[in-house]
């Protein structure tokens, strides 16, 4: 049986080895996380336990799902790492988590052990400034279907702001409909008894169609739109 103590060694071996791996440097982990290099230093190290907490704060800047760093999927090998060397970050720039999984706008696809993944590097300015926001609460999310054009085509990404959830006013989200996720206009059916969803397309070939808000899981408003030429 692993003791305590073994397990916290072997998270640290972990961590420090993700870093290395991920071309980061203690420090610049550290700035990208919001703490210190002594507090990056003591995790490394094993001086304090990586908990459920700083396994969040640290897994989407190093490429991994917070899962692997805890030792809680299984899973013995690491995930392919983005190719960011030392020092290649400008320090004006932050980063915003991918989600791993497309937003199935055209049929939706079955969520797997949807996780957030590498990041890609935003503008702090842009963030704090137009999007009103810290990068923790952003999300990246490829569009796939057309069931949401012209609005949203197929291969468009999108910015999801996780903190806004409440849909008791219409707008687009990305959400798990019950069987798939997906990228639609939803609102509450106010008529309805029972809390239901009203899910509708862009796209008017594509019918609109009822969930019951228990079966859904909103993972949050649309907020900014990528489009390539």
């Amino acid at each position: 049986m692993t003791s305590r103590a073994d397990l916290q060694e072997a998270m640290a071996a972990r961590l420090s080895e993700t870093i290395r791996q991920a071309g980061l440097t203690p420090s610049e982990l550290a700035k990208l996380a919001d703490t210190t290099k002594q507090q990056i230093y003591k995790l490394e190290k094993g001086h304090v336990r990586l908990r459920d907490e700083w396994a969040r704060k640290l897994a989407p800047h190093l490429g991994v799902k917070p899962e692997w760093l805890l030792f809680l999927d299984g899973d013995m090998e690491p995930p392919a790492h983005r190719e960011v060397s030392s020092g290649s970050v400008p320090p004006e720039y932050v980063p915003i988590a991918t989600l791993d999984i497309r937003a199935g706008a055209g049929g939706g696809g079955i969520i797997n052990g949807a996780f957030l993944a590498s990041p890609r590097y935003f503008e702090s300015g842009f963030v704090a400034h137009e999007l009103r926001a810290a990068p923790e609460d952003l999300c990246l999310v490829e569009i796939e279907g057309q069931s949401m054009e012209p609005l949203l085509s197929h291969g468009d990404t999108v910015i999801v702001d996780r903190r806004k959830v409440n849909i008791s006013m219409e707008g687009i989200f990305v959400l798990f409909d019950g069987d798939g996720v997906v990228c639609k206009w939803v609102e509450i059916d106010r008529e309805k008894e029972v809390p239901t969803l009203k899910i509708r397309s862009e796209n008017q070939r594509f019918q609109p169609y009822d969930v019951l808000a228990e079966n859904c899981q909103i993972l949050g408003r649309v907020v900014w739109l990528s489009r390539r030429l």
